[in-house]
């Protein structure tokens, strides 16, 4: 005689809210939204203020904008007392961790698609340190930073169709070609308001990186990792560059997206595998903080790797 049926109706899928990034668009995360409508999920992707228009349009608006209004966005999808998933690419990241850090109670869990909590990728010039000084300064301010290949896409032909969109002044596919200065100040101040209180993320988070990003390096993710109080898992990817969910590993992106949200609708939280050295050649010699980290945790380091290590979560 067969045992008894589980009745219980599945919990409801809560909704989500996924933002692009500076100077970007919703069609940057329409891979991943695509894969979780049809998994049942409800998505907004919304434009940012200022962006899907000229450059006029963008300068308008600062991070305080942006902020404010995917503040309204998570407050419409959550009335009564309801909650949602918030994540984002790059600084839409950055603005999905600051929902998580005013609104805890109405945040699920956090997707953070390439982090960006500091301009320091491999294409980035040497003497970008000066960026947080000089985006303050009027002269510079008024600088246009243009977009270079490889525009954050390994593919060579998705670069050449990014390129081609980039250039064609497909402004609400592909965003703007450039970044004004301006608008990079509004950023690093949004990032400096939110990495002083990264203490208040609570929900389960799901950190996705590539560990050849062109933008953002690697540790940009280990220190968003080590600063949050809530579960973290880490997916870090080997065939991408920064724009994770457009390049070749999107719907390795895709799914692992649905699957933490699935988790945590289902428990409220995540399973925390046990730690593991990321690459199977061991760490590399430019990531330092992640092969002490390694050590501290127990897993043996061997050998060197051809770019920067980590931990991750098994997936």
């Amino acid at each position: 005689m067969s045992g008894p049926v589980n009745l219980e109706p599945a919990a409801p899928k809560p909704p989500v809210l996924l933002l692009h990034g500076l100077t970007g668009a919703p069609g940057d995360v329409q891979v991943i939204t695509k894969h979780l409508r049809r998994s049942g999920y409800h998505v907004d992707t919304p434009m940012l203020p200022g962006h899907g228009v000229d450059e006029k349009g963008l300068l308008k608006t600062g991070w305080k904008d942006w902020l404010a209004a995917s503040e309204r966005d998570l407050i419409r999808l959550t009335p009564n007392g309801g909650q949602a998933f918030v994540g984002g690419l790059s600084m839409g990241a950055v603005l999905a961790l600051a929902l998580a850090e005013r609104h805890p109670q109405r945040v699920k869990g956090v997707v953070c698609f390439a982090p960006t909590l500091r301009y320091d990728g491999w294409i980035i010039p040497k003497n970008a340190w000066m960026i947080p000084v000089g985006a303050y300064v009027p002269i510079v301010n008024r600088y246009r930073f243009k977009e270079r290949p490889p525009y954050g896409i390994k593919d060579e032909r998705l670069r050449a169709k990014m390129e081609e969109m980039l250039l064609g002044g497909a402004l609400a596919d592909a965003g703007l070609p450039f970044m004004p200065g301006r608008s990079l100040a509004q950023n690093l101040s949004l990032i400096r308001n939110v990495k002083r209180d990264l203490s208040k993320v609570v929900a389960p988070m799901l950190i996705v990186h590539a560990t050849e990003d062109d933008i953002t390096n690697i540790r940009n993710s280990e220190y968003l990792a080590s600063a949050v109080k809530g579960p973290v898992r880490k997916l870090y990817l080997h065939d991408s560059y920064h724009l994770v969910t457009v390049d070749r590993e999107r719907a390795k992106v895709a799914k692992a997206t649905q699957e933490f949200f699935d988790e945590v609708t289902a428990t409220g939280t995540i399973a925390i595998e046990a730690a593991r050295c990321h690459f199977q050649e061991g760490c590399s010699p430019f990531a330092k903080v992640c092969g002490l980290r390694c050590r501290r945790e127990g897993v043996k380091v061997i050998g060197v790797g051809p770019v920067a290590g980590g931990l991750d979560a098994g997936l």
